[in-house]
Order: structure tokens, then C-alpha cells, then sequence
């Protein structure tokens, strides 16, 4: 298991080209020039994957960008959660949402599949940033780490909103 790091992101889902995991990788090298000890825990498998290794290799982020491949035992992909402090979601997904808040992380995405219009709130569990706009992303980031006793509070935001909220109970007994 990975000791716990206030810069570390952490992205869960498949490698394919509309999860916009290379801008992510982008907007992280920038963020990374200023926090050195920054890391970009990316697990996942798919289409993608070669070549999003070779741009976090052109980007100089080897060390700092870890590509696991696919985790698909619950303890082991907690731990990962366990260690990080922000999760971020670059382009369209939705259930690892649910993953990331019931292990206590804030969250920052754009627009997903509606998933997050339920589960992320501005500023209380999470951040938004503008879709497709890497600059945004990136700012969003920074922004996360420069604030950690807030990111801090944003996630138990998000596994009370879990808790209390929105939940396998809650939607079984709104169907």
C-alpha cells in the first residue's frame, strides 16, 4: 500500500479517449512543476493505454505518473483511494464517482453522465472545472492543493453525503 500524500490525484476507469486522461496528464505536468512531490495514480485498462504512458513519458512525469492497470479487488483498489486526496474525473464517467466519495475524497470533474449532477456540489464535496478547458482543470487542481484543510473537508462532505444521502437505500426506495 501506498503511505498516504497530500498531492496525490488518483483516476479509476477505462483508458479510452473520452475519460480525457491525456488532459488530465497534461494539466498534472504543470501542476507537478510546482509540487514536486505530486503523483497521478491512474488505474485502469483499455485502448489508450500505450499511449497514455508515452505522454506522461514525453512529459518527463515517469516517476510521478503510476499506471497500475486494471485493480479489481475492493481492498486493494480502497487503499489506493485511502492514500489520495483528490479524485479526478476528466471527461465522461460516473459510477467511480460513487468509489471515490464512499472512501472519503473530494472530487473534481466537468460534465460526466449525470451521475455528478447528483453526487458533486460545488465547493461543499468537490470542484467543477469548465469542460474540455485543461487550463481550468489544471487551475482546479492547484487550487486543491493549495487548499488542503478544505480539500480535507470536502471529502467528509462526501462520505457523509454518501452516507446520509444518496446511497444503495436511498435509490432503492426512490424507484
Amino acid at each position: 500500500m501506498l503511505s498516504p500524500n497530500p498531492y496525490r490525484l488518483i483516476h479509476v476507469g477505462r483508458l479510452v479517449g473520452w475519460k480525457r486522461i491525456d488532459m488530465l496528464i497534461r494539466a498534472f505536468a504543470s501542476v507537478q512543476k510546482k509540487y514536486a512531490s505530486a503523483e497521478l495514480i491512474i488505474i485502469g485498462v483499455g485502448p489508450e493505454d500505450e499511449a497514455l504512458k508515452q505522454l506522461a513519458i514525453d512529459l518527463n512525469l515517469e516517476s510521478s505518473v503510476i499506471f497500475t492497470g486494471g485493480i479489481y479487488d475492493p481492498k486493494a483498489l480502497g487503499q489506493y483511494f485511502m492514500s489520495s486526496s483528490l479524485y479526478v474525473l476528466a471527461g465522461m464517467g460516473g459510477i467511480s464517482i460513487n468509489d471515490a466519495m464512499c472512501f472519503g475524497l473530494p472530487v473534481l470533474c466537468s460534465v460526466a453522465d449525470g451521475t455528478e449532477k447528483y453526487l458533486v456540489r460545488e465547493g461543499v464535496n468537490g470542484r467543477y472545472f469548465q469542460e474540455g478547458n485543461e487550463k481550468d482543470l489544471r487551475n482546479k487542481i492547484m487550487w486543491c492543493f493549495k487548499n488542503l484543510s478544505e480539500l480535507k473537508k470536502m471529502g467528509q462532505n462526501s462520505t457523509d453525503i454518501i452516507r446520509n444521502e444518496i446511497n444503495i437505500h436511498t435509490v432503492i426506495k426512490g424507484y
